[in-house]
């Protein structure tokens, strides 16, 4: 009853288990994501991280942590052009392209949001933190 409430219609069937983009994707994501949790148990640096940057009030601290997540993102929309790319490159002739028209079309969209909400403006939110309190004084 509470999975309907919370899920509606969707399932488990709904997680395209056929499709190694998209599983390789994940296996990676959760690779990149147990190392980096990983690197600050060993090094004992979550207080740190708490205390000196996630906390801060500090104009520049603020304005470097938009600028890496900008530079993040813009990694990740580098990957997607890329695979637009790919896409379109294999995709002569008598060939579809190793991914399905719907995967496209979620490349393509997700390309542009990240893009512009993910990347540019964290970017200028950044700048602005950096030199916007330096010009005032």
């Amino acid at each position: 009853m509470y999975q309907k409430i919370l899920f509606g219609n969707l399932t488990l069937a709904a997680i395209p288990y056929h499709n190694p983009i998209i599983m390789g994707a994940g296996f990676f994501m959760g690779l990149i994501g147990a190392a980096v949790i990983g690197a600050l148990l060993y090094f004992n640096k979550w207080k740190w991280l708490w205390r000196e940057w996630i906390t801060t009030v500090d104009h520049k601290k603020i304005g470097v942590m938009y600028i890496i997540l900008a530079i993040i993102m813009l990694l990740r929309g580098m990957a997607d052009a890329i695979m637009m790319r790919l896409q379109q490159v294999l995709s002569v002739g008598n060939s579809m392209g190793y991914l399905p028209p719907e995967h496209y079309d979620q490349i393509f969209t997700a390309h542009g949001v990240i893009m512009i909400f993910f990347m540019a403006m964290p970017f200028m939110f950044g700048l602005i933190n950096l030199v916007l309190p330096l010009q005032i004084g």
